[in-house]
């Protein structure tokens, strides 16, 4: 605070806390010279108008040596001193009218960190950042600036021209090291979108900004890497968070999403089918998941356009939810009228906002969604063995739906096996598909060249040849260069399919032969009766004192084992897929 009103009183005084309330309303306020002995014992009644500028904000750090000045329109002939006409100046105190509008209590209050007074500052910071989102300055001088929820209300005349001097370079792309909270101020900006044309945009500006001052300061990493989990569930970015994390090579900062990279993992983890375990999951890991990601989002558009989400088919939050609030530890002012919907992060985090208010709670899968992706899966790991012709055959049953589940779907004229089809067959044909380019230079050059060679094989005395038989000639020429480049513009096709084919006609008596040698006479003699039926499997179990579960689950394993699949149902009863093999493994053919 600064300014004169005569000789006596041109000098600093010592800061003094302004009281909230003021208790007793009838006190007098004597103004006289011991307001520059001692200004701390003054009492100040409503009828007393004092002025406060910041020159220097009145808090501990970086500050503590700068001391506001004050100074009181005394009652006298002596009148204060007009400052010369200063524009920014100006500005500046437009932008603090509006805290004054909004009734912003003074900054010594006893309420600062109040839940309700942060949302209140939260709220004029954004208003005054959107009067100043444009603002550019040029100013000499760097001053130093401490505060907790910086802002610029608590800045000032020189800490404000020093921050917006600071700004117009970073948003040139110079980005230097300046005090700790006036970078917090521009995150503040950033996160309410102060100054960008789009969330995307604010996103870029985070991130690179984040990369350069953390050079300076890494106290900013705890902050931010929360903060960009929080930008991309409020601001609904196109780019999924996951992607972004992978992208950006930040998995070290958020371990709870390792199991939902690329989403796959996370639905593995609910999934009743264990893909993972499958032998031909062990040869085509990649293709697997990127045709489960592909899928996925075939699944999610056909059930969208039948009125329901395949998402909440699966997940669904905890009864009890907590309120959620973006951007924990930040000036936030959410602006935005935020559309009803879920973000599911992990299975372990859900965000449901509805009616504009964000909730929070683990997520939990249903029985009937387990069986759902289960299905899914499996159906998309037969559908993958048929098209690369692999060596074993998969089947998946529509009993693997609940028959809840399958009522839901019918209903809504959902027919998940045909949807699946659909785009495992879409997916493969755009793997697999093959580009063939042709190059009309390329088939000029062998024109030319089948040209050179017909000269070359004519006969200069051979007066007989008749110019139709150098036509003729000519013809065949150019025709087998046009062969040429034909057969140049077709593609090579590899036989390894075929010879892959071969080997595994040949691999295959090994495979059961091997398998049947592992297994147990009681094993065997299971098998028996079920591919004849000529006894219960169960009974069986219960005259041997082993549980059925146990009996089936033995013979999958060996079976999973050696040829990379199971050959028993929940039921007992063997795959059509491998019902010939199993035959002749026991000796019935």
């Amino acid at each position: 605070m600064s300014g004169s009103t005569g000789n006596q009183y041109d000098k600093e005084y010592e800061a003094f806390q302004l009281f909230e309330q003021i208790q007793d309303e009838k006190k007098e306020v004597l103004l006289s010279a011991e307001y520059a002995a001692a200004p701390e014992k003054a009492i100040l009644s409503e009828d007393i108008y004092c002025e406060i500028e910041y020159d220097f904000t009145p808090v501990r750090g970086e500050n503590a040596g700068m001391q506001p000045q004050v100074s009181y329109p005394i009652p006298g002939p002596e009148r204060m001193e007009e400052r010369p006409k200063d524009e920014i100046r100006e500005l500046f105190n437009r932008m603090r009218h509006i805290a004054w509008e909004n009734r912003y209590l003074n900054f010594g209050s006893r309420r600062f960190f109040d839940r309700k007074m942060q949302q209140e500052n939260a709220g004029i910071f954004y208003r005054q950042g959107m009067m100043m989102k444009d603002f550019a300055d040029e100013y000499e001088k760097k001053v130093p600036y401490s505060s907790y929820f910086s802002d610029y209300q608590m800045m000032g005349y020189e800490q404000l021209r020093t921050y917006f001097t600071w700004r117009t370079q970073i948003r040139k792309g110079n980005i230097t090291h300046l005090s700790l909270s006036y970078a917090f101020v521009y995150l503040y900006e950033l996160l309410n979108n102060i100054g960008v044309d789009n969330p995307q945009e604010g996103l870029e500006r985070l991130m690179l900004f984040w990369d350069a001052y953390r050079v300076y300061d890494e106290s900013v990493d705890k902050y931010v890497v929360k903060w960009l989990k929080d930008y991309h569930i409020y601001y609904s970015l196109e780019q999924s968070f996951q992607d972004f994390v992978k992208e950006n090579g930040l998995a070290a900062y958020y371990p709870n999403l390792s199991d939902s990279d690329d989403q796959f993992a996370l639905f593995c983890s609910v999934s009743k089918y264990d893909i993972k375990n499958s032998a031909f999951y062990f040869h085509r890991e990649d293709l697997i998941q990127r045709c489960f990601c592909s899928v996925l989002e075939y699944l999610r558009e056909a059930f969208s356009e039948k009125g329901k989400s395949f998402d909440d088919l699966v997940f669904c939050p905890v009864r009890k939810m907590a309120v959620w609030t973006p951007f924990q530890d930040a000036l936030f002012y959410p602006s935005r009228k935020q559309a009803d919907r879920k973000v599911v992060l992990s299975r372990r985090e859900i965000y449901i906002c509805s009616e504009n208010q964000w909730r929070f709670s683990a997520v939990i899968t249903a029985e009937s969604g387990k069986r759902l992706v289960g299905y899914v899966m499996k159906e998309m790991e037969v559908l993958l063995r048929n098209l690369t012709k692999y060596r074993h055959k998969l089947s998946a049953k529509r009993n693997m739906l609940s028959d809840v589940m399958a009522d839901e779907l019918e209903k809504a004229g959902i027919f998940t096996e045909k949807l699946v089809e659909d785009a495992v067959k879409t997916f493969y044909r755009e793997e697999t598909r093959t580009v063939v380019r042709v190059n009309p230079g390329r088939l000029e050059q062998i024109r030319q060249e089948a040209l050179v060679i017909q000269e070359k094989l004519i006969v200069p005395d051979d007066t007989d040849r008749t110019a139709s038989g150098r036509e003729d000639r000519e013809g065949e020429a150019a025709g087998s260069a046009d062969k040429e480049g034909e057969k140049a513009a077709i593609p090579v096709v590899s036989e390894s399919g075929t010879e892959e084919e071969r080997q595994d006609k040949a691999e295959v008596s090994d495979i059961w032969a091997e398998l049947r040698e592992k297994m147990t006479d009681i094993e065997l003699e299971a098998l028996t009766l079920t591919v004849t039926g000529e006894g219960e499997i169960k009974k069986l179990a219960d005259e041997h004192g082993i549980m059925l579960e146990v009996l089936i689950d033995g013979i999958n394993e060996k079976a999973m084992d050696c040829t990379g699949d199971s050959i028993l149902d929940d039921e007992a009863a063997v795959y059509d897929d491998y019902a010939e093999q199993v035959k002749e493994m026991v000796g019935l053919r």
